[in-house]
């Protein structure tokens, strides 16, 4: 005989009440985000207990702003205050990526419309030199670019004043890989210095080889997407018609940060070794 029910509601009357549908149930119940409260073991009918419906309907809205799953269950399952810093971060992410895109369109619209401005890069060559580096490396999203930059040369930086080491130049970042919609790098954030220091599972020790690069220069607004990508054509452009070959991933060298410098000043340099 069936167990009895009466203080519990069915499946279909929990997805009534927490406007999810029972293909959402069942899924959540796959991955443990929201469980029936109990299955009777002869007929295999969910029941869910009225208390579940905060819980059932926090996944409601959390889903209405396109939060992935996985991340809905580090919300749930966190204390109260760090949910709130869970999907502050998330939302952040959310708002960061629609200003790129926004950017993106708007550009997108100039070159539609034949008003896209081409900015008269002047490239130059010089010979780098072997450089003596701390960094991280790690893939990125493109809507995370920006703040992974920063929150890596803090890092680097405080590393340096905690191990005595002399920073001896601005830090750069080494493209390895794209960092678009399609693909997350990896991106190398480098800081030269000089000392002695022991690499740790986050910041690896190595030396930059020297040699050629040819190199640009970028202003606050150039820096940005997808203008920045006009400096990156000017560069390898210059490579390609001087007749050379790129040799090794290409870096942006951080001279300044936005609030030193003005609007005309160079902020970013954008240096290409080749052969």
């Amino acid at each position: 005989m069936s167990q009895k029910h009466d203080n519990l509601m069915s499946i279909g009357q929990f997805a009534k009440a927490s406007r999810l549908s029972l293909k959402a149930l069942r899924l959540y119940d796959r991955k443990d985000l929201l469980k029936p409260h109990r299955i009777d073991v002869h007929t295999g009918y969910r029941y869910y207990d009225e208390g579940q419906l905060e819980r059932a309907r926090m996944i409601l809205l959390l889903r209405s702003i396109d939060m992935p799953l996985d991340k809905i269950k580090g919300v749930l399952a966190a204390p109260k205050a760090t949910s709130t810093t869970l999907v502050e971060h998330y939302w952040g992410e959310i708002e960061s990526r629609m200003e790129h895109s926004r950017r993106v369109v708007d550009h997108i619209y100039l070159i539609l419309r034949g008003e896209e401005k081409h900015m008269p890069y002047k490239v130059n060559q010089k010979e780098f030199t072997d450089t003596l580096t701390i960094s991280v490396c790690d893939e990125v999203s493109i809507a995370d670019l920006i703040p992974y930059i920063g929150r890596s040369i803090a890092s680097l930086r405080a590393f340096a004043e905690e191990k005595g080491l002399e920073v001896t130049g601005p830090p750069m970042g080494i493209y390895h890989g794209e960092v678009n919609e399609d693909s997350n790098g990896p991106v190398e954030i480098c800081l030269p210095f000089e000392g002695e220091a022991i690499p740790t599972d986050a910041i690896t020790i190595q030396t930059l080889k020297g040699g050629h690069v040819a190199y640009t220069f970028t202003t606050v607004e150039q820096a940005r997407f997808p203008e920045i990508l006009q400096a990156y054509d000017a560069v390898h452009e210059w490579i390609r018609q001087s007749g050379h070959q790129i040799t090794e991933s290409p870096r942006e060298i951080y001279l300044a940060t936005e609030d030193e410098v003005s609007q005309h000043e160079p902020f970013i340099e954008i240096a290409w070794p080749f052969r």
